[in-house]
């Protein structure tokens, strides 16, 4: 038996926050966002944003986007933009830009990469 050395996708969302060389907080996104992984990030944005102009997600880490996580993500983009900030994707894999170009989120979501 061999072992296999390819690293195994990551099923579960995690965040870590980091911050661009101007201050902005980046949540670097790793893994899945579905049903319960949006719950999560809408939380972790909701907790920036109020104090925050804007935000980035640096997406190049999530592998998938379910319809709910697809969902989630545009929910915490309202809510963000409620609060007064701006909520921008980027680095998005290339997967998931294929579905925000296909649902036209991508104009709204997405940031310089």
């Amino acid at each position: 038996m061999s072992a296999n050395t390819s690293p195994t996708p990551q099923r579960t969302l995690t965040i870590d926050i980091s911050a661009s060389p101007d201050g902005t907080p980046i949540l670097v996104c790793r893994g899945r966002i579905t049903l319960e992984g949006s719950g999560q990030f809408k939380a972790q944005v909701k907790s920036l944003s109020p104090q925050n102009k804007f935000l980035l997600a640096d997406m190049s880490g999530v592998d998938f986007v379910d319809s709910s996580g697809l969902g989630g993500i545009l929910g915490t983009y309202l809510s963000a933009k409620s609060d007064g900030c701006d909520l921008k994707l980027i680095h998005v894999n290339p997967r998931i830009k294929d579905l925000l170009d296909l649902t036209s989120l991508s104009k709204v979501l997405e940031g310089s990469s």
